[in-house]
């Protein structure tokens, strides 16, 4: 083989192994009460088609729109005034991460009369009862 197709086939298989390894990383596994709290929470939404899309969301978005969410707007109420709305995540898979079924930790963003803020948090849940157990935020520096 010429040394432009070693290269190619190095290439090639440094790609399937890159692949094979993103494939690898499996998430933690929802317990069977965050399961049913995850489920409650999906049958809520009025779509078919929004039932449908939740239902393939990764298992870190599902514990952070449908148990930390809620959870995070009383807090970060506290924290700010006039604080309205909060997100959790971004499209960015690497914005979420689920660490076991007990913490999720990520970055997100909530409003305010002043406009939007960025934060990073950590999100304590219960595994036996799927209920959040403590939320943790800290302010990123605004944005210039």
């Amino acid at each position: 083989m010429s040394g432009t197709g070693w290269r190619i086939t190095v290439v090639l298989l440094l790609s399937a192994l890159g692949a094979a390894a993103q494939a690898a990383v499996v998430e933690p596994a929802l317990s069977a009460a965050e399961q049913a709290v995850v489920g409650r929470q999906i049958a809520t939404l009025k779509s078919a088609t929004d039932r449908q899309v939740a239902e393939e969301w990764s298992n870190a978005k599902k514990i952070a729109e449908l148990i930390c969410r809620p959870a995070a707007l009383p807090v970060l109420k506290k924290q700010a005034k006039g604080v309205d709305r909060v997100f959790l995540g971004t499209d960015a898979a690497a914005s979420l991460t689920l660490d076991s079924n007990q913490r999720l930790t990520g970055s997100g963003t909530f409003r305010t009369p002043q406009g939007w803020q960025d934060f990073t948090f950590s999100c304590e849940v219960n595994p036996e009862t799927g209920k959040v157990t403590g939320f943790e935020t800290k302010p990123l520096p605004a944005r210039p």
